[in-house]
């Protein structure tokens, strides 16, 4: 499980919009940056396809 505590203050509509905001560009990406995208997907030798692989099944998000 992965959980992420947000500050709302702090959103941003799109991942263009926080990097503009925060002039990422400028400065660099901070060293906690997350993306946080839906489960993966993998296949095995057989090409069996499996969702949620890598990573946590669960995403719980507290705004504060």
């Amino acid at each position: 499980m992965h959980i992420a505590i947000l500050d709302t203050d702090k959103l941003y509509t799109t991942f263009a919009e926080a990097v503009k905001t925060q002039a990422w560009l400028e400065q660099g990406l901070p060293t906690n940056a997350l993306l946080i995208s839906g489960p993966s997907r993998s296949a095995d030798i057989a090409q069996v396809l499996a969702h949620g692989v890598h990573g946590p099944r669960e995403l719980v998000v507290v705004l504060v």
